[in-house]
């Protein structure tokens, strides 16, 4: 009888804005709203409004299968089936079938038939898992390598996570065969040994020992050596270690002492002024033989005081100096303690309950001085490292491993920057205070022309396309001030002098605004940020407003086109400027510390970040927007920061930890 009661306006008006709010979720197109719209108008009784918004979220919180889904829903769905495609889970043809399915899906139960599914599937990762089990249990003796290939392949055609796991049931899930019930070589060589002494004893003729020795070395089961060894006595326990005898703890010598050795001279003058007066009495009162005996044991005594007092003294005073310095030192901490190269995997689900690990790379042989970092043309993350070792490295940043070694310069490389040229091919550059820099192909690590003159003591490099694509590299240094080469053929550009160059800090850092003007940021320690025309060396524009000196600048381009520069200042602020407005667009205020260095990237989502670094090395993710906050605690031990963003995560780099300042970290942020 509900469904017989009649409804008035406001039911209606309930009934329109639900069917509003799913035609903005896209849960309803356009016609099917229309429809339900004038359903809801003539609905005269509350069943007659029902078949309108059934199957409609009311804001209730009501969900069921039933229910039309939403567009952000496919979309969700559309992402989960990309994934199961990049990790295996999903093949190709697969994919494409289950993505039509989506965007045809009109209720949720139609979304699940075509993902819930997909947990269940086996993932690229797994299968390696799986082949990985299968090679330690070849290794270790579980298996015979002709079962290995029958194994293996039958892991690369499993589908499903039951299939991966019917097929390493019996194989350990890590290193020791004691989780497995298959024999290794090391059981079958153990029980050979039993049966070699059950020979020596006489328990065992020689042909039933050649016997069990061919059932061993047929044997698979653990429990199938059991049976050749069940009736046969158990080996002999080792015996057990001798027990050293507790050191005879002696009385400890006493240490000879200064002080002790100088009291026992001063006490010796006093008890010989002493005797003499004696001496001299004794005399005085016609006691002659008896003072000539006194005086003579007297001195006696005294002298044999005196060479022990000097020894003493000697020997307290050679102990002092054969003493090493009692300086406090701090505990003692192994240079490098055991960081080969390393690839911690971080959980997305540590970012909410704590700081993920850092991937450590290798080494330099000297201290770490600069960093940059580059996605190659073949997708693969790359980051060149330039140490006090004269050398440059590229490590592969997919696995740690080291790709090329750059030898060339003959001092420190203190500055890396790279860009990959219109050709395609990735290049890098580095300079040093032996006045050269040098350019070299990250594809194979050889160094594509002469080294370029850059003057003396570079203070930085960096690389940036001009507006008609042009491919330049910006060198500054305290002689020459700004210098410019054509990447392509290497063909100087010319040169920016300016006086006051030379106190820049870091060097200057360039930017290619929206209407194809090239500039160059720099500031001293204590003046504005200026902007200066990289073709003239004209001053465009000062950003004026902190009061401390600006310690780093970096730029970027904001997704809406906006051209951003973000500083970092002792004044305990970060100042983000929109250059084409030449205006501050945001300060971040309330920091307890001097900043120190700042970073600008973006996360795989777009969202545009910069990472900054205070004196206390403390690292802060910042949203370039609007300049917020974002929950993301970065773990690098120095300043020394570079970034590139992957499809699935942004890499931080910087130095490993405060004890070894010759190797590079990288962190992932999600």
């Amino acid at each position: 009888m509900t469904g017989e009661v009649r409804i008035g306006d406001q039911a209606r008006a309930a009934a329109t804005r639900t069917l509003d709010t799913a035609l903005r979720a896209g849960r309803l197109d356009l016609a099917e709203y229309e429809r339900r719209l004038v359903i809801v108008q003539a609905a005269r009784l509350r069943k007659d409004l029902a078949p309108a918004v059934a199957d409609l979220p009311d804001g209730s919180g009501r969900t069921g299968p039933g229910l039309r889904v939403a567009t952000a829903d496919r979309e969700r769905a559309l992402v989960q089936l990309a994934g199961a495609l990049t990790d295996g889970r999903l093949e190709a043809l697969a994919y494409a079938d289950a993505e039509e399915l989506v965007n045809r899906a009109v209720t949720y139960s139609d979304i699940d038939a075509v993902i819930g599914n997909l947990d269940a599937k086996a993932s690229h990762t797994e299968r390696d898992q799986a082949i990985a089990r299968i090679e330690a249990a070849v290794a270790g003796g579980l298996l015979e390598p002709a079962e290995r290939h029958d194994r293996v392949a039958a892991v690369r055609r499993a589908t499903t996570d039951a299939q991966l796991a019917a097929l390493v049931a019996d194989l350990p899930a890590d290193a020791g065969p004691a989780r497995s019930p298959r024999v290794s070589h090391a059981e079958r060589e153990a029980v050979v040994a039993q049966l070699h002494e059950a020979v020596e004893a006489g328990v065992l003729e020689l042909p039933e020992f050649d016997e069990r020795v061919r059932a061993v070395y047929a044997a698979r089961l653990r429990d199938e050596l059991a049976r050749l060894v069940a009736d046969l006595p158990r080996p002999a326990a080792p015996p057990a270690p001798l027990t050293a005898l507790p050191p005879i703890t002696q009385p400890p010598r006493k240490r000879p002492s200064f002080e002790t050795g100088m009291a026992t001279v001063k006490v010796a003058a006093v008890g010989w002024v002493l005797m003499i007066g004696i001496v001299i009495a004794l005399g005085m009162a016609g006691l002659t033989a008896l003072a000539f005996v006194v005086g003579a044991l007297s001195a006696i005594v005294f002298v044999g005081i005196l060479v022990w007092a000097k020894r003493t003294v000697t020997a307290a005073m050679e102990a002092e100096s054969a003493r090493p310095a009692e300086i406090p030192f701090l505990p003692a901490v192994e240079p490098f303690p055991g960081r080969g190269p390393t690839w911690v995997d971080v959980d997305p689900a540590e970012w909410t309950s704590g700081t993920p690990g850092t991937r450590t790379l290798g080494r330099h042989n000297g201290e770490l001085l600069s960093i940059a970092a580059i996605v190659l043309p073949d997708g693969t993350p790359v980051a060149i490292t330039g140490g006090a070792d004269n050398t440059a490295l590229v490590w592969d940043l997919t696995d740690d491993s080291l790709r090329h070694t750059l030898t060339g310069h003959t001092h420190d490389v203190v500055g890396v920057a790279a860009i990959v040229l219109p050709d395609g091919v990735p290049v890098a550059v580095t300079v040093s205070p032996d006045r050269t820099a040098r350019v070299w192909d990250l594809r194979d690590g050889s160094q594509r022309s002469a080294p370029l003159k850059v003057g003396y003591e570079p203070r930085g490099v960096n690389c940036l396309s001009l507006a008609d694509g042009t491919p330049v590299v910006v060198v500054h240094n305290v002689s020459e001030g700004i210098r410019r080469w054509d990447l392509r053929d290497h063909k100087p550009l010319g040169k920016v002098a300016h006086g006051s160059y030379e106190s820049f800090v870091d060097g200057m850092f360039p930017v290619v605004l929206p209407d194809g003007t090239a500039l160059v940021l720099a500031t001293d320690w204590e003046g504005p940020i200026k902007a200066f025309d990289l073709k003239t060396g004209k001053t465009r524009f000062e950003l004026l407003g902190h009061t401390g000196s600006v310690r780093s600048i970096d730029t970027t381009v904001l997704p809406d086109g906006t051209p951003v520069a973000v500083s970092a200042s002792d004044d305990k602020t970060i100042r983000i400027w929109d250059l084409r407005r030449r205006t501050l667009r945001h300060r971040v205020t309330g920091l307890l510390r001097p900043q120190l260095a700042v970073m600008c990237t973006t996360l795989p989502d777009g969202t545009p970040i910069a990472v900054t670094c205070d004196d206390n090395r403390n690292k802060t993710v910042r949203d370039l927007r609007d300049g917020a906050e974002l929950p993301y605690p970065i773990a690098l031990g120095g300043d020394l920061l570079s970034a590139v963003t992957l499809p699935n995560e942004t890499l931080i780099l910087g130095l490993s930890d405060d004890y070894d300042c010759s190797s590079a970290a990288v962190f992932s942020l999600p």
